[in-house]
């Protein structure tokens, strides 16, 4: 960019794309349902008006008369589209975080509207005003909606999963998120829009809600810490959803009496705010009196299941909302019994409906001790006497041939054989093996990065032009460091950022990027003037041993290591203060990110060695610096810098009317004329006679230039 050379004209670029390249859109899945708060994955069933987006970059060329001008030149597209966006049935409560691959958002950070799906729904504004023969209210579904949605350099839609705040979110009384599975269970039977059709009379609704401490099912979930959140996105039996939360939840389902009865396995009462009573008073006591005989046959029969086969590990599967919903694997296991039997694994549990790590432990614990514990089954037959009796009914036996003596059992089936009898089925009752104990749980999972988390703005930039020994073939150069953070404190997330310049702060250009923080931070305490030994060798320094530099660089983070005293002499540790070039030799932490630097090389490269009050600027001018190479139109002109800033992944890139605009007028620095390169490289310089017109010519720079440019024109002897 320093020449001046006349450039062709650039090729015309032609968009890449006409349309959408990723059509996330079908007709055969049903609208997904969703409870609590889960994640849907957004389904296109509208988009319009695809626009390419050219974008410019400003390139300096040369102009008549030797002077520069600019020319904007197309590099590029992105892309924009007006889309709607359907998410489940309505009506929702809201929605929260956005995901685009691992990058999270909100809906004003994509420029996206929510209609929550009500019933009667306004019709999108946009859609009305611009495709009024499309426009479509929508009632009952609720859908996202952007009249410019950004599609990238891409043209791709790769929005990949909502949070969506469902019906019934935060009324579980467990968590602020989940939904109460009694609730959950009425509005999946009997909702007009959405449910099975299940006659709404037909529910036990005792059974079912009861009232507070009680043992109904809703009780008992509150007390026991049970709550649910499904997302229900594909096709599936509805007694095949109802069975699994009720095995979540501890609970099961009774037909009787001509309604259903959901009824909790729960056999502890619970204490406190969310209590629950449990109904433990059997039915009946049952003995030989009461059972039916059959010729030969023990009238209780009993089978008991191996131990061996019993499994005492049991896992489920979550969408853990701690880990932006990561599949995530909740394992409860009894070590008594993996111990005495061995370890058997069963098979994990798939409980998407789970999103919170203390529900699903209290779930896989619940089943696996329902699986480990209820060993003992019971048969027997009844006469017609007993039609009252009903599962989940706890009932006495007594069988002096097996050593029963009004041993609780928990009635499981009932069948009416051709002649009346009743068919009994019972499990045995061990209290307490339908109790959970809340154990501390540690999730084990992989992290989930956000990859759109915002960085910070740029800490006060380095602007600096260094001298001509610093500066390749005598040019004029700037150097411009950055770092990221806040209040002084680094930002952790910084990664970078993209460096613009502007000869009238209206029209900005990128010149390069910044790919790591600079190591910059200020005095905390003054530096008094050089003191000590002074070198006539290049690069012209006072040797200070009595003054210590104290630095702090919290506000980037860096961190500063002791060198050689030849690196020292080579200006290996260069360092920045105020105007003076200044290296050290020895660093010692003196608190976080805070050194003693001391042993320093004062003035170098020209320099002046001065004193810097406590709070002067610091910088450790090293690789991270990046070096621009001045155009000859900005030498002595006023310019304006701005640093784009991005995140440790190279995204979240901050907007650039945002990012603060940093004044500098160039003073030239380092830039040598024809006379001194050749005096500098060593060579003769005829300048002609006295008498004669001149005919050789140089600047030397201004006066007000920290850093005069010396020229060693050897010794006067030679």
């Amino acid at each position: 960019m320093g020449g001046s050379h006349q450039s062709s004209p650039a090729a015309v670029i032609q968009p890449s794309f006409t349309g959408l390249q990723l059509q996330t859109a079908t007709n055969a899945l049903p609208i997904p349902l969703v409870w609590g708060v889960n994640l849907v994955a957004p389904n296109i069933f509208w988009n319009a008006d695809f626009a390419a987006l050219p974008q410019y970059t400003e390139t300096a060329t040369g102009g008549k008369g030797g002077g520069t001008r600019y020319m904007q030149e197309v590099s590029g597209y992105t892309y924009q589209i007006a889309i709607m966006l359907g998410l489940c049935e309505g009506p929702i409560n809201g929605i929260g975080t956005l995901w685009q691959g691992q990058s999270t958002y909100s809906l004003s950070d994509l420029n996206l509207s929510e209609f929550n799906g009500s019933t009667p729904q306004g019709t999108w504004g946009y859609l009305s005003s611009n495709h009024g023969s499309q426009a479509i209210s929508y009632p009952g579904v609720a859908y996202l909606a952007s009249p410019n949605f950004g599609l990238g350099s891409s043209a791709t839609l790769n929005l990949t999963y909502a949070e969506v705040y469902g019906p019934l979110s935060g009324s579980s009384g467990v968590t602020s998120y989940d939904a109460d599975p009694a609730l959950i269970i009425q509005d999946f039977l009997i909702n007009a829009q959405y449910g099975v059709g299940f006659p709404a009379v037909s529910i036990d609704a005792v059974a079912l809600f009861g009232s507070s401490g009680d043992a109904s099912y809703q009780s008992y979930c509150k007390a026991a810490g049970l709550a649910l959140s499904p997302s229900l996105t594909d096709q599936e039996a509805a007694n095949s959803i109802l069975s699994r939360w009720l095995q979540l939840t501890n609970a099961t389902a009774v037909w009787s009496g001509g309604r259903l009865k959901i009824i909790p396995y729960g056999d502890t009462p619970i204490a406190g705010a969310n209590a629950f009573t449990p109904n433990l008073t059997p039915v009946y006591n049952l003995s030989d009196d009461d059972f039916i005989y059959t010729e030969g046959e023990d009238p209780v029969q009993v089978s008991r299941t191996d131990p061996y086969a019993a499994y005492n590990m049991q896992a489920v599967e979550i969408f853990y909302r701690g880990n932006s919903y990561a599949a995530t694997p909740i394992v409860a296991f009894d070590q008594n019994a993996i111990d005495l039997y061995g370890l058997r694994i069963a098979s994990t549990i798939t409980a998407h409906e789970i999103c919170d790590s203390e529900i699903a432990l209290n779930a896989a614990q619940l089943i696996l001790q329902r699986g480990l514990y209820i060993r003992n089954t019971y048969t027997f037959k009844l006469s017609w006497e007993y039609c009252l009796l009903e599962p989940m009914d706890l009932v006495t036996i007594s069988d002096p041939g097996l050593g029963l003596v009004n041993t609780a059992v928990r009635i499981t089936e009932i069948d009416e054989d051709g002649n009346g009898l009743l068919n009994i089925v019972a499990e045995e009752f061990p209290a307490g093996t339908a109790t959970a104990v809340a154990y501390p749980i540690q999730t084990s999972s992989g992290t989930v990065f956000n990859r759109n988390i915002a960085p910070a703005a740029v800490n006060r930039q380095l602007i600096f032009e260094p001298p001509a020994a610093l500066t390749k073939s005598g040019q004029g150069e700037v150097w411009i460091g950055a770092s990221g953070g806040s209040a002084g404190i680094a930002d952790p997330n910084w990664g970078g950022a993209i460096l613009w310049i502007s000869i009238d702060n209206v029209t900005y250009t990128v010149i390069g990027t910044v790919a790591e923080p600079v190591r910059q931070g200020f005095l905390t305490a003054p530096l008094n003037m050089a003191s000590g030994q002074t070198s006539t060798a290049p690069p012209f320094v006072v040797t200070d041993t009595v003054n210590t530099l104290a630095v702090n660089l919290s506000e980037s983070g860096g961190a500063l290591s002791s060198a050689t005293v030849q690196s020292v002499q080579n200006a290996g540790t260069l360092c920045l203060v105020g105007n003076e070039l200044i290296a050290y030799e020895i660093a010692v932490l003196t608190g976080t990110n805070s050194y003693a630097l001391t042993n320093l090389a004062r003035g170098l490269y020209g320099s002046s060695p001065s004193i810097h009050a406590s709070g002067a600027a610091f910088t450790r001018l090293d690789d991270a610096i990046f070096k621009y190479v001045l155009p000859s139109a900005y030498i002595g002109e006023t310019f304006y810098l701005k640093c784009q800033s991005f995140n440790i992944f190279g995204s979240a890139v901050e907007d650039l009317s945002a990012c603060t605009a940093y004044t500098y007028k160039s003073a030239g620095s380092g830039i040598l004329g024809p006379v001194a390169q050749a005096l500098a490289a060593g060579g003769n310089v005829d300048c002609g006679a006295a008498s004669a017109a001149a005919a050789e010519a140089d600047d030397f720079g201004l006066a007000s230039d920290p850093y005069p440019n010396i020229v060693d024109l050897g010794l006067a002897s030679s």
